[in-house]
């Protein structure tokens, strides 16, 4: 399955409306530096144009324009590289219509009901998914901002298709439940990257001076990041 690239932001004097500009490096949205535009409507516009840069992406992979449709598929066991834990996923079918989700401290998640449905039991591993982040993402966040003095206000989880977080003009944070999936030093990059955004909005020299500063491995954990979606299952995207 085709998946969106990643996006950076270029800030334009110039520019009086969005732009879009797909190349080998990705999406590059350029904003205009005149006038005020909030990251929700940034998001929605990326969305609204969802299939012309799949289209145009398509083109510069060098991949058909027919996509191959693969068969939905339920994991049998969960790596979340993150936090270093393993979960085995267990699908008992009943006569009960409704599906239960159960959790124990063996790392166990045990899906029980109609589980012939398979694309309700990946809505029920995608909620676990967001509880799992909510718990130790948020937790790691909160550290790092205590760690360097770079303080947020709210934080909202979810799992989005085209980043891997953000941070509003007024400090709300929000995370991708995917990251779960990423190994640790990548995370890391990404909650400081958006802890930066605290302090600077703009991916300006300031910005990448600061994050720099925090993230020794910046640069490298940046080409990284590009491919980290190889990291996520089909069943999370």
């Amino acid at each position: 399955m085709m998946t969106m690239p990643s996006y950076t932001l270029r800030y334009s004097q110039k520019a009086k409306y969005l732009q879009l500009r797909v190349s080998a490096k990705g999406l590059e949205v350029v904003v205009p530096g005149v006038r005020r535009v909030s990251q929700t409507t940034i998001e929605r516009f990326i969305e609204q144009k969802r299939e012309w840069i799949i289209h145009h992406w398509k083109k510069l992979q060098g991949l058909q324009e027919k996509e191959e449709i693969l068969p939905l598929q339920l994991p049998e066991r969960i790596l979340l590289r993150s936090i270093e834990q393993t979960w085995d996923v267990f699908y008992m079918a009943t006569d009960s219509s409704k599906i239960r989700c159960l959790t124990n401290p063996c790392k166990q998640i045990k899906l029980l009901g109609n589980i012939a449905d398979q694309p309700r039991c990946i809505r029920f591993l995608k909620q676990w998914l967001k509880k799992v982040a909510e718990e130790h993402l948020k937790e790691q966040l909160e550290q790092l901002s205590r760690q360097h003095g770079l303080f947020f206000n709210e934080i909202t989880f979810r799992h989005t298709s085209t980043r891997w977080g953000s941070c509003s003009s007024s400090k709300n944070i929000s995370l991708c439940c995917k990251l779960l999936f990423l190994p640790p030093h990548l995370v890391r990059h990404v909650l400081l990257h958006e802890l930066c955004h605290t302090k600077v909005m703009s991916h300006g020299v300031r910005f990448w001076k600061l994050l720099t500063k925090l993230d020794p491995e910046c640069d490298r954990n940046r080409l990284e990041l590009k491919k980290a979606g190889e990291y996520v299952p089909h069943w999370a995207l």
